[in-house]
């Protein structure tokens, strides 16, 4: 499995591999065709916490539907919403603190400004 590959499986979020090399990149990790058995405990844990913040801090916290009619026929794309995302940003905290990485602050410093309030499509 090369580093890329890893990196798709350990998420489930939808990022494109533009974004997935920039992560590792930001790692200077720059061969992500490279087998992942070279990667280091460490180098995982901090791939994964950036995954994290990239998909929660820089993303939508959701999707809304969208849905399409044609005759008999209908197609509905479903919405999504992360509903633990303080989690995955505790444990994105606890991997850059003990690896005493600068992102840490970012998150310690960062508070969310808006509620998100869930919104039910009645018809």
């Amino acid at each position: 499995m090369t580093i890329l590959e890893w990196m798709r499986a350990s998420t489930r979020y939808a990022m494109d591999d533009n974004t997935l090399e920039k992560i590792a990149s930001d790692r200077f990790i720059s061969d992500v065709s490279a087998s992942s058995d070279g990667l280091t405990e460490k180098q995982k844990e901090l791939l994964t916490a950036d995954i994290i913040f990239t998909a929660i801090v820089l993303s939508p916290s959701s999707v809304s539907s969208h849905s399409e009619q044609h005759n008999g026929f209908q197609r509905t794309v479903g919405a999504e919403t992360d509903n633990s995302q303080r989690q995955k940003i505790t444990y994105a905290k606890l991997v850059y603190k003990k690896y005493d990485d600068p992102k840490f602050d970012i998150l310690a410093e960062t508070n969310r400004q808006i509620r998100i309030i869930p919104i039910t499509d009645t018809l």
